[in-house]
Parts: C-alpha cells; structure tokens; sequence
C-alpha cells in the first residue's frame, strides 16, 4: 500500500504549522519593541529567531522532498512561501508582526534542511555495525557538546571572571544610570519607593522606572524593590533595569507584565543572539488598582545557577524559583514555550527525546556490541552532563531529568531493537 498520502498529509501540516506560528494574531510585538523592517540583523535575539525558523520550516521540506521534488525545487518553494508570508505581515496581516529578509533567509534554510534529512535517511538503519557504532558514539559527543555550549551560554560573560580576578576583593561600583529611560521600553506608571540592589539603595518615590548602573557585570544579583500601583500597559514594562556601564541590555530587569510580575537577565547566551529563560510569578497585579496605595515587595536573586522572584503585598505572596541546568538548551533556542508554561514539560520531553533517543537507536543496531557502544555512550553522556556544573557553574541535573533521560535513551533503544532486526542479520557476515 503506497504511503503517498503520509507525505501529502505532512505537507498539509507543513503548510498550516508555518500560517498558524507566523499568521495567527498571538505573540504580537509592543510598538515600542518593533524590530526594523525588511531587516538582515533583526534585534538581539538573531540566532533563536534563525533556529527557530529552520525548525519550522523543516517538515515541509521534508514532505516535499518525500513526495520526489527536487532539492532546488524544495529551496524556490521555501522561498516563495517565505516571502509570500513576509508580504502579508508587511501589509499588516496579522497586526504588530514586522517583515524581515532574515527570516526569508532561515525559512528557506529549515526547507532545504528537511530535504537533506531525507537525503540521509539511511542514517536510520545503519549499513554495518561500525556505522551504527560511529553514529552512536559521535551523536553522544555532539549531545554532550551541547550540554556544555547550554551552560556556558547560561553563564556570566566571560569578563566577569576575568574582572573579579583584576580587581582583588573591590567590588563592583553602582550608581543611579545615566539613561533616563529603558532602551526601546515603556514608561512605568506605577509609584516606585525604594530598590536596592546588591546593598546599592535609592529612593524614588514617583513613576519609574529606577535604572541602576554597575561599573563590570556581577556574578550574582540580589534585588528589591517596593512599589504600589501598577501600570496601565498589558505588555511588559519594566520597574527596576541594572546594566553595565556603556551596555544597554540588562543584566537584571524586574518588570510587570499585565497582571505577572517578571524577571529577566541576559548574560553570555545574549551576547550569541540566544534568549535567556525569563522568570514569571502569575497574578501578582490581579485585584491591584493603578493607584492602589498598598506596598508591594518584589524581591529577585540573579546567579549563575538559579533564578529567583518573590511578590509579597498585603493579599498575595508568590515566589518562583528555576534552576539553571545543562538539559535546558531549548529555552535558549526558542521563545514560543515557557519556562512555568502550561507547555513547559512537553517541550522539555521532546526536547530530551531528540537528544537521547537517536543514541539508543543507533547503539542497539551495533550487534554484535550494542551492550558495549550503549554502555560507553551512557557514561559518556552522565559524565559529561554530571561536570557542567563543576565547570560553568550550572545547577545540577535534577533527579527527574536523569530518570527522562534514561527512559528516551531506552525507548530509542527498543525502537532500533525492532527496526534493526532485518540488519542485525546482514551484520554477521561483517563481524570479522
């Protein structure tokens, strides 16, 4: 029976995945935040946006490459589509979306690499056990790069250290910022009475917001802040903004966004064109009027393995805490998944299936020495995971974590187990 309508029905969805994700009226951007249009280096987040955009496009590469169409015919589809989306946002379809020629670009990219997977798709069932041996053992490596690219992007830049070890035992010098406003932000409307930060205090007592200044980047962040009111915009707004002297993103920003009090930092992951996990405590401003004279307390703990945001006022109290592991790298590569979303642990899954499951595929159809290229794979990926946090600082893998890795490395090998009995027959004659 012809599996044509398989791939036909992956080109559908192809279709409606990219209409809905770059169409639909959702993740609208604040006037004040538009990137430029029709731009190449489109904000600060250019390297998510680009992986993203791959990854969308890449099932519908994949369906036309499947369905028998050229690989030069898959990157003209991709780019007509592209740009036949990028046309509608010009023209306003849907609202607060801005066109960009660097999207074309990584649309296009995510169509022709769906066609190169299925150029490869022999990768799937190994031709010899050294094949699948390779496979194996080199995807474990790539894993464990990742862990370690993930924890350095997660850490301070690398001029912190290097700034701690110059200056002894000063500490880093903090004042009231030069800049009168956030950098493409809002004004806040709330009333903010006093921040300190990391022991720097200051009084403000009118609209905000309180932008602080620190003379190099610190390690660690301890910030508080009494406010009372709230501001008017349902988009974020920042409260309190620290940066660096002469660097206009934040190393810390306290923020209200419509009734969810937030936390952002960036730090290396920034300075590659990455997004930084940001922390949300829900409900913090619900029940709270713009003028509501009650104080309420925000407190935040920056470091280079936890975030932390507490809100406290007279009807509420609320705090998240997120640690900063190596298996997290899908929230720098993506921004549609929150972190504390509803979505969080599915997106973390598929996440830990991508990385695990291809290394049991691969490493039970190594017969006759799948128990060994299993077994050196698995020490690899728990030494390499189990040293991130000695070496960058990181918060360790968390039981949980450990136990989902396990379980996507064992499906992936009870799957090639059933896929590979057919070539683990052909391997004999090659076990020599």
């Amino acid at each position: 029976m012809s599996k044509t309508w398989v791939w036909w029905a992956l080109l559908v969805a192809g279709v409606g995945l990219v209409a809905v994700a770059t169409l639909a009226p959702f993740n609208a951007i604040a006037a004040h935040r538009m990137p430029g249009r029709w731009c190449l280096a489109c904000g600060g987040l250019w390297l998510t946006d680009g992986i993203s955009n791959v990854v969308l496009f890449a099932p519908f590469g994949v369906a036309l490459a499947m369905l028998g169409v050229r690989w030069w015919a898959v990157l003209l589809c991709s780019a007509a589509y592209s740009l036949g989306v990028e046309f509608l946002q010009s023209v306003g379809v849907p609202p607060a979306r801005s066109p960009a020629w660097a999207d074309v670009v990584a649309n296009t990219l995510g169509g022709v690499a769906g066609a190169w997977l299925v150029a490869r798709r022999g990768w799937l069932r190994p031709a010899s056990w050294r094949v699948a041996t390779r496979l194996a053992w080199g995807w474990a490596a790539g894993v464990v790069a990742l862990f370690a690219l993930t924890s350095a992007a997660l850490g301070p830049r690398s001029g912190v250290a290097r700034a701690a070890r110059n200056d002894g035992a000063t500490s880093a010098r903090y004042a009231t910022s030069a800049l009168t406003h956030v950098p493409r932000m809002a004004w806040y409307g709330g009333l903010i009475d006093s921040v300190s930060v990391n022991g720097f205090g200051t009084t403000h007592r009118g609209t905000g917001p309180v932008i602080v200044q620190v003379s190099r980047e610190p390690a660690t962040v301890a910030l508080r802040t009494v406010l009372r009111g709230r501001d008017r915009e349902p988009f974020e707004v920042p409260a309190v903004f620290l940066h660096v002297i002469g660097d206009e993103s934040p190393v810390a920003m306290v923020a209200e966004n419509d009734l969810a009090a937030t936390l952002d930092v960036t730090r290396r992951a920034w300075d590659w064109g990455l997004a930084m996990p940001t922390l949300r405590v829900e409900g913090v401003f619900a029940g709270r009027s713009v003028d509501d004279p009650r104080p309420l307390v925000l407190e935040a703990w920056s470091a280079p393995d936890t975030l932390r945001l507490t809100a406290t006022w007279a009807e509420f109290q609320e705090s998240r805490t997120l640690a900063l592991t190596p298996v997290i790298g899908w929230a720098l590569i993506q921004t549609v998944f929150d972190l504390g979303g509803a979505f969080e642990l599915l997106a973390h899954i598929c996440w830990l299936t991508a990385l695990m499951m291809p290394v049991g595929w691969w490493g039970i159809q190594a017969s006759p020495r799948r128990w060994r290229v299993l077994g050196v794979a698995v020490v690899w990926l728990w030494a390499g995971a189990a040293a991130m946090p000695r070496v960058f600082g990181v918060a360790p893998v968390s039981a949980r974590d450990w136990a989902l890795m396990a379980a996507c490395l064992a499906a992936g090998a009870a799957l090639g187990h059933v896929a590979g009995r057919r070539a683990r027959r052909g391997y004999a004659a090659d076990d020599t």
